[in-house]
């Protein structure tokens, strides 16, 4: 089996770490695998096996115009194109929403099925401009269509027209996302003191993940947590923004933002909770590994993703989307009960098995199996 992988770049993101983390688990596998990004190499965060096939066209980047655009994405189509016709792969697997499409006008008439896959809530941002025509007619043509969620899948079977398949996000084992080891510390025990103690937040520093609410609910409760500090690993356009907002609370010695790391794992077993303060979600990685690493987590309950994760009161603790108030109290509520923290954590290490990447790679494989024997799904 040959299988071409498509994604815009392996920049720091959840999607482009499930696409390493399904790169390397099918090459362990003997599968021949090729990973194709539009943006260069250099770019990349994951890192992937040596024996998968790394092939990066030098496509991306910014239009100044329309014309500029078609240009651009002319370029992008011809260029998947000939790659895809080179390596002949017996079937393509594609994310993200325009390079989806892309991958499906590249591959029209070279009879090699396309699986599409989406990573976000398409009812909270799809795109926009001439894409948003395109969308659903493109993948009406997909030899398969992916969501992460139930509540997604729906969505684009109303408004597109076409079946869709489910297939959740693997948790990756520690070592397939990391390079160093880092010993944890031992989390906080009923009544003992350890000094600081960390809430931690990871993601892209952009509008979705609501770190401006975060911030803003940790002012509330900062003043009567002094032993909390909060730590947002990530990076992204809303950086000086978000500093500012720290400062002007007067939080610069207690909240840090140290950027991009590869090393999300070993932070997560360092904290005392993790947070999920995002908008709208597809279904979010962070969530899945806190939890995977016995981690108390309190999360925004978007419409698609937590909810089918964290069983509310049991193994997290859910509060409604874009309501500071309610994280801000649920934050203080966990930051002052390690009691409560201990046996969320203990609870949520339950979706290693749910999401273990043997068995997501097995719900792969058979869509897989079917596109290429029958140029597209079963309906």
């Amino acid at each position: 089996m040959k299988l071409a992988l498509l994604i815009s770049s392996m920049r720091g993101g959840g999607a482009e770490r499930v696409m390493a983390t399904l790169a390397n688990g099918w090459a362990a596998h003997g599968i021949d695998v090729t990973l194709v990004t539009l943006a260069p190499r250099s770019n990349d965060r994951y890192p992937v096996d040596p024996a998968v096939t790394r092939i990066d066209l030098h496509q991306a980047g910014d239009s100044r115009n329309l014309l500029h655009a078609l240009a651009n994405n002319w370029s992008r189509i011809r260029t998947l194109r000939r790659t895809i016709r080179a390596h002949r792969p017996d079937a393509v697997i594609s994310f993200i929403a325009k390079t989806n499409m892309l991958a499906i006008i590249a591959t029209a008439g070279l009879r090699v099925p396309v699986i599409v896959a989406e990573h976000i809530f398409l009812g909270a941002k799809a795109p926009k401009g001439i894409w948003s025509k395109l969308h659903a007619p493109l993948y009406r043509r997909a030899a398969a269509v992916v969501t992460l969620t139930q509540r997604g899948a729906s969505y684009i079977e109303k408004n597109f027209g076409c079946p869709v398949i489910v297939i959740p996000n693997p948790v990756p084992f520690p070592s397939e996302v990391e390079t160093t080891a880092v010993t944890p510390t031992a989390r906080l025990d009923d009544g003992e003191d350890t000094g600081r103690r960390t809430l931690l937040a990871v993601g892209r520093l952009i509008p979705q993940k609501g770190f401006d609410l975060l911030i803003e609910a940790f002012a509330r409760i900062a003043a009567h947590r002094p032993k909390w500090d909060l730590c947002i690993l990530g990076e992204g356009h809303l950086r000086k923004e978000l500093e500012q907002a720290i400062a002007n609370r007067g939080l610069s010695d207690r909240v840090s933002m140290p950027g991009f790391t590869s090393e999300v794992r070993a932070r997560m077993r360092q904290a005392d909770l993790f947070v999920l303060s995002s908008r709208f979600e597809g279904f979010p990685m962070v969530l899945l590994e806190a939890m995977s690493e016995g981690l108390a987590c309190v999360s925004c309950d978007c419409e698609t993703g937590p909810g089918e994760m964290i069983r509310h009161g049991e193994n997290g603790w859910l509060v409604p989307a874009n309501d500071v108030s309610a994280l801000a109290e649920a934050l203080d509520a966990l930051m002052q009960d390690p009691g409560l923290r201990r046996r969320l954590g203990e609870r949520a290490r339950g979706v290693t098995s749910t999401y273990s990447l043997p068995a997501v790679l097995d719900q792969w494989d058979t869509l897989i199996k079917s596109a290429v024997s029958h140029g597209t799904v079963l309906r």
